[in-house]
């Protein structure tokens, strides 16, 4: 997208996401920075413009890359960002005035607020300011507050509040940042996206071939569907069972790239390998590091075997990178040096569910579930043996069967089967015996956020007397109710 796009600075929290992506969907280009990133990466980037935002719950205020406001670019500072980029440039702070409530804001006139006069927002804190040299208020409350103000001379904004969820005016906020007062395109589409990432993947890859594994999820599916549009036969791809999927879904996976996507497909059956090499191993991490371990010596092996394959593809998306840490590495594109292809890996998973739409893959496939790379072996607490996986499969498939008989997949993002390291007395035809516990969770998800999804009690009750009364050595039914705030959607 050469440089027609805005830089979102994280200073920590969930808004460099969120900001980003409906920056995105409003088709400007975005991409995610942190705040320990060098300016020189600023430099070498030359956005049009850099929004800052997070640090709301920062103890100290001193983590504003200050350098930053000498770039001679536009700034938009949000919230906690909003505050700090105040003290950074020498405002005098008079505390909190107002916290956790409702206000009506009159914006002034100018290109930040451009089509906006009044608006009802809710207001997490507004500080008192008084304002360094050069600021001036550009919006008010009705108590006199400010929860916005700006240096126009040098193009310096600070927003005491974000961008809400259904949020027009704050949508239209971040529409005037980033066109009137940054000068970028709204171009960023995934046609557009597909356009040129064929261009590059062809120039980068020319007539050499490349080798790819597929895992059945939509990001590698969707990966893979670009490469085949770009280098064709070149591409192979290749899927390794790890014997850690759900009940049926290796010959699922198997189905769709043949029969659907008439890729042809390298099928590698790797069961009893991961199972020996989880052996003895307890604790989740341990488990993530053993069954990745355990995959890169299984594909090396298949690189060996395949050495006119130039190029290795990796389904990687953005979301992975931020997790990781390596998201600043990853922007230029001397990340891709060597023989790496990660054709993807700039897109959100909601960009990818877009992407495989548009390249015409199922619905179904489109529309899949996250999964854990390590697969139900981070869903079995404890070690993880074949009579778990069994069982796991088992309730899993039971859970999955009713809940999208019922209509109520549409409504959760996801929805799956666990084994806790746990068992539980049961009482079978007269005799006492003890057996697993088996956990439910079903959860929808928010952007960055999560609620529990709300089962039908009959369909939880329908549940659990099935898997009871058909999968051996289970001997409890759970349900799990922990929200966002005191869990994640995994049990790792």
């Amino acid at each position: 997208m050469e440089n027609d796009f805005i830089l979102v600075l994280d200073l920590g929290g969930p808004q460099a996401v969120t900001m980003a992506r409906k920056l995105r969907n409003q088709q400007y280009y975005t991409e995610i920075i942190s705040r320990n990133a060098d300016i020189d990466l600023f430099r070498r980037k030359a956005p049009r413009g850099i929004l800052v935002v997070g640090g709301d719950d920062a103890p100290r205020l001193d983590i504003f890359p200050r350098a930053v406001l000498s770039l001679g670019i536009p700034v938009l500072s949000m919230g906690g960002a909003a505050r700090m980029m105040a003290e950074a440039e020498g405002a005098e702070s008079e505390g909190i005035l107002l916290q956790g409530t409702a206000a009506q804001i009159t914006f002034s006139p100018c290109d930040l607020f451009e089509g906006l006069t009044v608006s009802d927002r809710y207001l997490a804190r507004i500080d008192g300011f008084a304002l360094p040299e050069g600021y001036k208020a550009i919006a008010s409350t009705t108590s006199g507050l400010i929860p916005a103000f700006a240096d126009f001379s040098r193009n310096l904004y600070g927003l005491q509040f974000y961008a809400e969820s259904n949020d027009p005016d704050g949508a239209a906020i971040l529409s005037n940042f980033a066109e009137r007062i940054c000068g970028c395109t709204p171009k960023w589409t995934i046609d557009n996206f597909i356009e040129e990432e064929i261009r590059y993947v062809q120039e980068r890859v020319g007539h050499a071939s490349a080798l790819m594994a597929v895992s059945g999820g939509v990001d590698s599916a969707a990966c893979a569907a670009l490469m085949r549009r770009a280098i064709g036969d070149r591409l192979r791809c290749v899927f390794v069972d790890t014997g850690l999927l759900r009940e049926n879904e290796a010959e699922r996976v198997r189905n769709t790239y043949e029969n659907v996507l008439n890729m042809p497909l390298i099928c590698v059956d790797a069961r009893s390998r991961f199972i020996d090499r989880l052996r003895g191993i307890a604790d989740p991490v341990d488990k993530h590091r053993a069954v990745h371990n355990e995959f890169i010596n299984v594909f090396s092996e298949i690189t060996q075997a395949h050495p006119d394959a130039e190029f290795l593809v990796k389904g990687t998306i953005y979301s992975d990178l931020l997790a990781s840490g390596t998201s600043d590495a990853a922007y230029a594109r001397q990340f891709d040096s060597g023989t790496l292809l990660e054709p993807v890996r700039m897109l959100f998973k909601d960009e990818i569910r877009s992407l495989a739409e548009t390249l015409g893959l199922p619905a179904a496939l489109a529309a899949r579930q996250p999964f854990p790379a390590p697969g139900l072996a981070v869903r079995c607490g404890g070690e993880v043996t074949r009579e778990k996986l069994m069982q796991l499969r088992h309730a899993d498939a039971i859970l999955r069967e009713a809940v999208i008989e019922e209509g109520q997949e549409k409504r959760l993002s996801q929805f799956f089967a666990v084994l806790p390291d746990a068992r539980a007395l049961t009482l079978r035809s007269g005799a006492a015996s003890f057996g697993r516990v088996c956990a439910l969770r079903a959860v929808m998800e928010h952007g960055d956020s999560f609620t529990v999804g709300k089962l039908p009690y009959d369909l939880l009750d329908r549940v659990a007397e099935q898997i009871l009364a058909e999968v051996p050595g289970i001997s409890r039914v759970l349900y799990d109710i922990s929200g966002g705030a005191c869990g994640a959607v995994e049990w790792e």
